[in-house]
């Protein structure tokens, strides 16, 4: 479908679009994104650029936001950009695994792909999706959603000094989305995850190193940008705490950071287990999720940028493409998203088992093929329904025993 564009104005507090073909009609929205990070920016960029009326909400950029800032080579491809491409990103040059006193550094290069994952400042980065949106159409409104509300036939977003009202609603707001504690439910703390630690100025690289801790399950990591250091450590929020992780990553700092300036941040990312994973409702009458909202993150590695891009995507296509755009979208993430997470899910709590871990080391040491695999996985080319398969052809028996069990993936 295509939609007219026109400029936009305010009527006392409702936001509205006029046609510049018939400047005496009002008209409403077609679509309210709340968020403006890679899912809202990038289905707003999509949805512009197809012809629909898109309205943005997001009063915080430009700003950095706590993560990792990982890009992996599958993400930059939906971008059609490539790693030197990347807003001021680092191209990283390998990887190290640390598992207790036990490591392995590895090449990230392809021969053929060269560079395979860039570490990004998300200010530069969602700064560039968010202006590519603007540049297609999208209508950005720096104001912070204060509620929002169904009405009869539309959605109405209320901010501090008006009202936004769409025929369509996606909820792009991240972990503590107040869209989706609207239309369905926040999740459990045992759905989420904390991550926290520091960005230590004045000291970078390109290399990211991986520390696979024990208690708590889960891992911590070094990624670098330009001018600095993103150190930080994630587990369960159910079995963890960020003073605990804070610790960990300040023990870690001590030892392999040589300098630099200290600056903390801490935040929850959406981490499900597959009973979660298989009730999700991303999508309902004139309303989805994306991204963060939607639980849309792997629960072994916490990568969550790549499926944000991907989801927005998925939204774009099914209000643009489909007659019944909630059911179009829900089984586009059922096949293309959520299918791949629940294997995840279930093979996280032997990936961070100790004996798991000792293996995969000693593997990653000996085995040309096991380090194939694994810098597939960090640069997000490796899917977990054939990750089996690739590890029986290894001939690393006991890892993939270890790993699967009896499980069918």
């Amino acid at each position: 479908m295509k939609y007219p564009f026109g400029g936009v104005i305010q009527f006392g507090r409702l936001w509205c679009r006029i046609d510049v073909r018939s400047p005496e009609d009002l008209t409403l929205f077609d679509v309210a994104i709340t968020g403006g990070g890679p899912a809202g920016a990038w289905a707003a960029f999509n949805l512009a650029s197809g012809g629909a009326r898109v309205a943005l909400i997001d009063a915080s950029h430009p700003r950095e936001k706590p993560c990792g800032g990982g890009v992996s080579a599958r993400a930059l491809a939906l971008l059609g950009s490539s790693v030197q491409q990347v807003a001021n990103g680092v191209a990283i040059d390998s990887a190290r695994f640390i598992h207790r006193d036990r490591q392995l550094t590895m090449p990230l290069v392809d021969s053929e792909a060269g560079m395979r994952l860039a570490v990004v400042p998300r200010m530069a980065f969602d700064g560039d999706l968010l202006a590519r949106a603007e540049q297609a159409g999208a209508t950005i409104v720096r104001e912070r959603v204060t509620d929002v509300q169904r009405l009869a036939t539309r959605w109405s977003v209320s901010t501090p000094t008006g009202e936004i009202e769409a025929a369509w609603l996606v909820g792009a707001d991240g972990p503590a989305s107040l869209v989706r504690r609207r239309v369905s439910s926040p999740f459990a703390r045992e759905d989420l995850s904390i991550a926290a630690g520091y960005y230590v100025h004045g000291v970078t690289s390109r290399q990211i190193d991986i520390a696979f801790d024990d208690d708590p399950s889960g891992y911590l990591w070094s990624f670098p940008r330009h001018d600095h250091v993103a150190v930080g450590a994630c587990a369960q929020a159910n079995v963890t705490s960020t003073s605990r992780l804070l610790a960990l990553t300040e023990r870690w700092i001590a030892v392999n950071v040589d300098g630099g300036t200290r600056q903390r941040y801490s935040w929850p990312i959406p981490s499900l287990g597959v009973a979660a994973l298989e009730r999700q409702q991303p999508s309902g009458e004139r309303w989805l999720l994306v991204g963060d909202a939607a639980g849309l993150v792997d629960p072994i590695t916490r990568e969550g940028i790549f499926y944000a891009l991907l989801s927005g995507a998925y939204a774009a296509t099914s209000i643009l493409e489909h007659r019944d755009a909630s059911r179009s979208y829900a089984e586009s993430l059922r096949d293309g998203i959520y299918s791949e997470l629940i294997l995840a899910a279930r093979l996280k709590a032997r990936f961070f088992q100790p004996r798991f871990m000792g293996l995969l080391i000693s593997a990653l040491q000996r085995s040309g093929r096991i380090r194939a695999v694994m810098s597939d996985l960090v640069a997000g080319e490796q899917a977990y329904g054939t990750l089996r398969r690739r590890l029986v052809a290894t001939l690393e028996v006991r890892l993939m025993i270890q790993l699967f069990g009896g499980q069918r993936t």
